[in-house]
């Protein structure tokens, strides 16, 4: 994951993994046939990752829940932004690599079914309505995710996602 942050997905090699991890090139081929193999299971656990805690996620009302989604993006340890950087260079590495575009987008629909149910739990909306609605917070959290890279100006996100949850409480009313 450090080098494709670094590098993105171009920059990684066989012979890169061996020398950060301090190992030789065999051994990951002995593990993984190939670096494309390497990239799935990035790209696997990178997508499992981001889904899991939002449908695991207990929140007493809608607020709340909102607020969860928005401290997911900008609440992120160095770690963390590390994952991000990489999954936006899936993102880029999904305009030319159909097999990467079906991940993701399966991803995206896994995570567009994972907040309409939470929301379910909230609004007595129609279920098209809240996958309408989930599918508009899953591309305000990319948006918010990606200028929060570029700037973390923690303070400033928090003030501007209030906002946007208010936008969202109206819509689910």
């Amino acid at each position: 994951m450090k080098i494709i942050a670094e590098e993105g997905i171009e920059g990684l090699s066989a012979k890169k993994i061996a020398d950060l991890l301090g190992i030789s090139k065999s051994n990951i081929f002995h593990h993984f046939g190939s670096v494309d193999e390497v990239l799935n299971v990035v790209f696997e656990n990178i997508l499992a990752y981001l889904v899991e805690p939002v449908k695991s996620h207990q929140c007493p009302d809608l607020e709340v829940f909102l607020l969860f989604l928005g401290e997911s993006i900008y609440s992120l340890s160095e770690e963390e932004k590390l994952t991000y950087s990489v999954l936006l260079n899936f993102y880029n590495a999904c305009l030319y690599n159909e097999k990467f575009r079906t991940y993701l987008l399966k991803t995206k629909d896994e995570m567009i079914v994972a907040i309409a149910t939470q929301l379910s739990r909230y609004s007595s909306h129609r279920k098209e309505r809240l996958l309408q609605i989930s599918e508009m917070i899953i591309m305000t959290l990319d948006g918010y995710g990606l200028h929060f890279l570029l700037e973390s100006d923690i303070i400033t996100f928090r003030k501007i996602w209030a906002l946007q949850v208010e936008a969202w409480q109206s819509l689910l009313k």
